[in-house]
């Protein structure tokens, strides 16, 4: 049966895939993340895995990543790269997974809570569950619109939908906190048409994620360009 909440995902913004896979500072911000949010556990589910950056890294450290991919093209790069892909969510296997990360894919869905609990299904008893989304609705702008986000996140929201999962919260934080001054920039005086420059992705992952990172430790409770969440199956 197909899922109506992930065939949404189908995605359209390739090229931007393409650049952010060049973003060493930025990618490998995301991997600890996700590492030092799985508690250890060595086989992941990766939602939306796109092109699989982050499949194939996890995969370097030792980590067996199974991937849900929706778009057909993408799904069949993830099978010939030797990774078990699943194109519908209802293909896997309730309570069969430890871990499970999804990494701004969230805000493509209309229905969030519902696959928020599709997601929680998928989880094993005291398994975890990691969300990294867009923040802040007043950091929208035109490249929001071209990828068809339907929302940009706060901490509550993230929480109340856990917790209508049933799911038990135990971490938010924003990330990236000079990169909410980078959107805003963006926001005031980038193009209209949602374009997002390789240059620019350079410049913003060699001078601006190192900073923020050591920043956010500081700042992450009130300010980023993004938000995550990291709950548990009771």
């Amino acid at each position: 049966m197909s899922n109506p909440q992930l065939t949404q995902l189908a995605y359209t913004g390739i090229d931007v895939l393409e650049t952010l896979g060049r973003a060493t500072n930025y990618n490998s911000l995301m991997l600890d993340l996700i590492l030092e949010s799985s508690g250890g556990r060595s086989r992941m589910l990766d939602f939306g895995a796109g092109m699989g950056t982050f499949a194939k890294l996890l995969r370097k450290k030792g980590v067996d990543v199974v991937c849900v991919e929706p778009d057909p093209g993408l799904a069949g790069g993830l099978a010939r790269d030797g990774f078990l892909t699943f194109e519908d969510l209802n293909e896997v296997p309730d309570g069969s997974f430890e871990f499970i990360f999804t990494l701004n894919v969230l805000e493509h869905i209309a229905d969030d809570g519902a696959t928020f609990c599709r997601l929680a299904a998928k989880l094993a008893r005291g398994g975890r569950l990691l969300i990294y989304v867009p923040a802040f609705e007043c950091l929208w702008t035109s490249l929001d619109g071209r990828l068809k986000h339907y929302r940009r996140y706060r901490r509550a929201r993230l929480e109340r939908i856990a917790c209508s999962a049933g799911l038990a919260v135990l971490k938010t934080r924003y990330a990236d906190s000079l990169g909410f001054l980078a959107a805003l920039g963006f926001k005031l005086f980038g193009n209209k048409n949602g374009e997002l420059s390789a240059q620019a992705v350079s410049f913003y992952d060699r001078y601006i994620v190192p900073l923020s990172r050591r920043l956010d430790s500081v700042l992450g409770r009130w300010i980023g360009k993004n938000v995550y969440i990291v709950a548990n199956k009771r």
